[in-house]
């Protein structure tokens, strides 16, 4: 009986053993896994070396108002957010609200009136008693921006004085920098607009938190260049490990089933991928000096896991594909498809907590800048496996059905 359980594990290991054999004699196969990533990685080194980029904070410093302040009293008019028809609400982003003002010198409380406006602009509002809750919130992404509205704001605008507003929001956070700034803005305008205050000052200052030590540009567009070379490099060419295996044709005459091959064609460019992810990594911190809040084996860990995602993926398309033609063809709409939906350059809303980059980059951020351990960020690692799951038997299922290998 003992023996009978080994011979399907004996296989596997046969069978990767023979996969990492003709990746490691597929030259090309290895300029690509290990050298263009390493190209691309010192690109972005000399881009930011030389055009002086290099630790450049690109949300920092905003800040603003409209409008400048003199000893003129205010305009009592009192019109209210609810007086407005139109509102606007941007899908999705939870602000939170720490309103520390304690004066009450107008006829009705201005730090609430405020906080009516911005909850015109977003999706739902969360408010805290103090500054340490909402950080806490916003480090676990439970909100995505929060405004501390200080003491003495109600009695500075009643005398013309300006007054300012913190609001802070996830240094890791490339797209929702400026949104979150533009919210701000907006809810500013409409609550001095409504009381026709043109003279009065409040000023949002924009306050960064999570700042990735050694410079956002290379930790934020490095992150994400070495998770899409993990991601997609793995994928490219275990595109091919299918169509273009002659020596399987032979095995599959064995009592070698379609899933086997499957699972050792994955565990063989994972074991690649995991070699990949060392060097990745390595000159990722390394060239940039980075600062990280987790340890080195972590972030190999979330690396491997992204290896794998890609593995699955190109396995996937090699199943699917007949001939290498159509598993390169395949191959470039996942590669436009990944870019696009990636999330760095858009919003793409449901779409981040289901896909493979997606959620490989966002376990690379958090767990290397936020500090974030492997046990806090386990629904994602869940979600990368259950991602995988899917791929192998969905590909063990397309490739059960074929005939022939072309």
């Amino acid at each position: 009986m003992a023996e009978v359980l080994t011979k399907p594990s004996r296989r596997i290991r046969n069978m990767v053993a023979k996969e990492l054999r003709l990746i490691i004699k597929d030259k090309v196969a290895i300029l690509l896994i290990f050298l263009l990533p390493a190209v691309l990685i010192g690109m972005l080194w000399y881009v930011t070396d030389s055009s002086g980029m290099g630790g450049l904070d690109l949300g920092g410093g905003m800040g603003g108002g409209i409008g400048g302040g003199d000893d003129t009293t205010n305009d009592t008019t009192t019109t209210q957010p609810g007086d407005l028809n139109e509102t606007t609400s941007d899908d999705g982003i939870i602000l939170g609200i720490v309103d520390l003002d304690n004066s009450h010198t107008y006829e009705y409380d201005l730090s609430e009136n405020l906080t009516a406006y911005f909850e015109m602009l977003v999706d739902e509002i969360v408010v805290f008693n103090n500054t340490a809750d909402a950080y806490r919130a916003l480090y676990e992404t439970t909100i995505d921006v929060y405004v501390v509205i200080p003491d003495g704001f109600e009695a500075n605008l009643t005398i013309n004085e300006p007054t300012y507003i913190e609001v802070h929001y996830d240094g890791n956070d490339f797209l929702g920098s400026s949104t979150y700034s533009g919210i701000i803005q907006g809810a500013t305008i409409l609550f001095r607009v409504s009381k026709l205050w043109i003279r009065s000052e409040v000023f949002p200052g924009m306050v960064i938190e999570f700042t990735p030590g050694g410079g956002f540009l290379e930790a934020i567009f490095g992150g994400f260049i070495v998770i899409f070379s993990s991601y997609l490099g793995i994928a490219m060419t275990s595109a091919q490990s299918i169509v273009g295996d002659e020596p399987l044709r032979r095995m599959l005459l064995t009592p070698t089933n379609r899933l086997e091959v499957i699972v050792a064609k994955v565990i063989g460019y994972v074991i690649i991928g995991f070699l990949q992810s060392l060097l990745l990594v390595t000159l990722w911190v390394m060239a940039f000096s980075l600062e990280l809040s987790t340890s080195f084996f972590s972030l190999v860990i979330i690396m491997s896991l992204s290896a794998l995602t890609g593995s699955a993926t190109g396995i996937l398309i090699s199943a699917v594909a007949n001939t290498r033609l159509q598993a390169n063809q395949m191959f470039l709409f996942v590669l436009f498809a990944t870019l696009i939906l990636s999330g760095f350059f858009i919003d793409v809303g449901a779409l981040n907590d289901i896909l493979p980059m997606n959620q490989g980059n966002a376990l690379l951020i958090d767990t290397a800048f936020k500090g974030l351990s492997l046990l806090q960020v386990l629904d994602r690692i869940l979600t990368l496996c259950a991602f995988t799951v899917f791929a192998i038997l969905a590909a063990t299922f397309i490739f059960a059905r074929k005939p022939t290998l072309g």
